[in-house]
């Protein structure tokens, strides 16, 4: 501990400062101290009783979370601190310097703490080169921190606060901008707005993981590239000595088997490999199918049918698979669904990268198939009628239903059509899935918010602080998969995906039927009419309400807090530019800024805002995230892409026609590998709820929210979720297939992967 000397008692108080720093990473077992130089703390500067510049010259933790205290005779009349500036200076001969990540210092005065929530990165500057005025090294030149919950600026009074309010938001406008709108082909929608930044190692230290999670993200991937390229080079060399014979699976059994054996291979976690396994043994069951369809990773595709559209002209849905009922019984009585997939028109074939991985080219068809499904008396949805239509190629659509149930053989060709059927609906589900709902949605569709904010808001505004710990992940890990995933020099997806070769134009079709709308959930649901589907069986349905309830209520209690009345809302122009950068920027070229409000002038419309942001970011994104592996590992469960043409209606399927058609090792690997590594969670998460037993970390201590009302927001928060938790925990009791997903303790509150 640090003190100056004692001078004037009586015309100087005590302030001790409490400097917390580093970051909680679970996966480390070493504890590193900051000591190039120290740090420099102002109260209320530029103020008329400012504080002079406190050195504090300590070993500050930095690769896992410390404090230090310190404390200092001050003059009495710098009185309540307010504003505290926080600088970082270096020694004088260092050459390597490193960035220290400051969460949070307290002032203690007059026996009161004041706090101060940081949350960022500063990075050392030379003294001897005086006090930098812009970012350096990816920082910020300091840091202007506002005490307590934050403010509104129009209820500011204080010029030295408002100034180093303007100055905080000036300085990350710096950092943080908006790429320029892109030109699209004719006939393609825009996208929505990103980053500018386009390298990760780029990004502001802010905006970059911790340690610990590119750590574990490059350690998942590491193996699953010397993988692919040991395929891709004994192809090669098979091809060059004639030897090469592409390695194809015999059974649905050798799928399974290939499953087993590569988790163990690669070292993958058994518990996380025994569920796509259990699915191996139910697929084909149509309650399974639609099980899926209700609690799988795509499961907000289903609406109901009021009446059927040209698409369903010739469909023929025979009254055994409806429980005896007709299509307009069915309709009338409100139990028929469809899932429709026309995110995939005008996508061409894929396949260009199917030579480079296992030594063919391939063509992988892409098709139209939308579904019809039922909803039984015991509250089951099943599959009743299949559509594929191979309009590449000019084909006409083909129509498929379920076998008549007195035909038990599954290898009877009815039964086999059948399957085959389902597998063609399958793969235009998991490429709609995997690019329009997780990359267009859950992930592109929140980077606008997490750009807006940023641009917007200054560290004291407490919506910034709000969602700072939800906006925090969304950017880097969007900038790493434009880097990766869909470059379109080295797109991933085209390695596993029929569609893969041509996101932008599934993208364009996604976004041509967007809105806001889309993101109120319980809205959205209703819309859709599926609330006559029992609780039973919609579970994703039911535990998305449940975290909407609950994140409603917060930001309700939250945005109270902060605006003493509507008008206060109408007021912030801070707020009200980060709407309007959504709907000028983020949703450029979209029709009526996609329906986003273009002003925010009530409490009750920023909290439903609020809401959806932070839905979307964390739960919805979980949703559609975490739980691919079990779904999409084995591969006949949801192909990623069929190496032959869809069956005309008359033609008869063998078992030999379903798996000369399915994925080969090499893709097959593939996707079990990026399904593995999107679907593991980084050794830092935040959800909403921590476990220590499983060294999980909870909510509580993320958030920048410090006032004891704020604090008492998040209890309640907590309280809630552990409700949300123990329901969820007993719902799963006796399930073969137990649907957790989104319990609040395995729920991240931010999108990291």
């Amino acid at each position: 501990m640090s003190t100056s000397k004692t001078v004037g008692i009586g015309e100087e108080t005590c302030y001790t400062f409490i400097i917390q720093t580093g970051t909680v990473i679970p996966s480390k077992h070493k504890t590193s101290k900051w000591s190039d130089g120290a740090m420099v703390l102002t109260i209320n500067p530029d103020s008329q009783h400012e504080s002079k510049a406190i050195r504090v010259k300590e070993n500050f933790a930095s690769e896992t979370e410390g404090a230090v205290t310190v404390d200092f005779w001050l003059p009495a009349n710098i009185g309540v601190p307010k504003l505290l500036k926080v600088d970082l200076e270096s020694n004088r001969m260092e050459i390597i310097k490193d960035a220290l990540y400051v969460r949070q210092i307290t002032v203690l005065y007059d026996r009161n703490p004041y706090r101060f929530p940081i949350k960022n990165y500063i990075y050392p500057h030379n003294p001897m080169k005086g006090n930098p005025t812009t970012a350096e090294m990816g920082c910020p030149p300091h840091f202007l921190v506002r005490e307590g919950a934050g403010t509104l600026k129009h209820l500011e009074t204080e010029k030295f606060i408002i100034d180093a309010r303007e100055e905080d938001l000036k300085t990350i406008q710096t950092m943080v901008d908006w790429a320029e709108p892109c030109e699209y082909q004719p006939g393609l929608h825009p996208h929505p707005g990103i980053c500018k930044i386009t390298d990760y190692s780029k990004l502001p230290r802010f905006l970059k993981f911790r340690d610990a999670t590119m750590q574990a993200f490059e350690g998942l991937k590491k193996p699953v590239r010397k993988e692919v390229a040991k395929n891709v080079v004994g192809n090669i060399v098979e091809k060059v000595m004639r030897t090469y014979q592409a390695e194809t699976f015999e059974s649905f059994e050798h799928y399974a088997e290939f499953v087993k054996e590569t988790c163990d291979d690669m070292g993958w976690s058994k518990e996380l490999a025994l569920e796509p396994l259990k699915v191996a043994k139910i697929f084909r069951d149509d309650k399974e199918f639609g099980r899926q369809m209700l609690c799988g990773p795509n499961a907000l595709q289903i609406e109901k049918v009021h009446s059927l559209d040209e698409r369903w002209a010739d469909a023929a849905v025979p009254e055994y698979a409806m429980e005896g009922k007709s299509v307009e019984e069915a309709i009338k009585e409100g139990r028929l669904f469809e899932i429709i997939n026309d995110d995939l028109e005008g996508v061409p074939h894929g396949g260009s990268r199917s030579k480079e991985l296992h030594g063919a080219k391939e063509t992988w068809f892409v098709v139209l198939s939308d579904c019809l499904l039922y909803l039984t008396a015991e509250g089951n949805i099943v599959p009743v009628q299949i559509r594929v239509e191979n309009r590449n190629d000019g084909q006409p659509p083909t129509f498929w239903s379920p076998p008549d149930p007195d035909i038990t053989d599954l290898d009877h060709k009815d039964h086999l059509s059948w399957l085959f059927a389902k597998m063609w609906f399958r793969c235009a589900d998991a490429n709609v899935h995997s690019l329009s709902k997780h990359f267009g949605r859950a992930h592109a569709i929140s980077e606008v918010f997490a750009m807006a904010v940023y641009r917007n808001l200054p560290n004291a505004h407490p919506i910034f602080r709000l969602l700072q710990p939800h906006i925090q992940g969304i950017i880097p890990i969007n900038v790493q998969g434009r880097e990766v995933l869909i470059n379109p020099g080295k797109n991933t997806m085209g390695m596993y995906l029929s569609a893969g070769d041509n996101l932008g134009t599934v993208l364009s079709n996604y976004y041509s039927r967007f809105s806001y709308q889309n993101l109120i959930l319980p809205g959205e649901f209703e819309r859709r009419g599926v609330g006559e589907i029992p609780e039973y069986h919609y579970l994703l349905r039911d535990d998305i309400i449940a975290h909407w309830e609950i994140l409603s209520n917060y930001n309700r209690r939250m945005v109270e807090l902060v605006y003493p009345s509507d008008e206060d809302v109408a007021m912030d122009t801070e707020l009200q530019d980060v709407v309007k950068d959504v709907v000028e920027i983020g949703f450029w070229g979209f029709k009526d800024g996609a329906g986003f409000p273009r002003e925010l002038t009530d409490r009750e419309k920023l909290a439903e805002y609020l809401t959806a942001i932070i839905v979307n970011i964390s739960v919805f994104h979980t949703a559609v995230n975490f739980q691919t592996f079990t779904n999409y590992a084995f591969i006949p469960n949801s192909p990623t892409y069929m190496a032959s043409p869809p069956p005309s209606q008359d033609q008869e399927i063998t078992m030999e026609t379903i798996l000369k058609c399915l994925p080969v090792r090499e893709t097959t690997f593939i996707r079990m590998a990026i399904c593995y590594v999107l679907g593991s969670y980084s050794p830092i998460e935040r959800l909403y709820l921590g476990s220590p037993a499983e060294n999980k970390l909870g909510m509580l201590g993320e958030n920048m929210a410090v006032s004891p009302e704020q604090e008492e927001c998040v209890g309640l928060l907590a309280d809630e979720m552990r409700g949300l938790r123990k329901k969820i925990d007993e719902r799963n009791t006796g399930r073969y297939m137990k649907y957790d997903v989104l319990s609040p303790a395995n729920t991240p509150i931010t999108t990291q992967i």
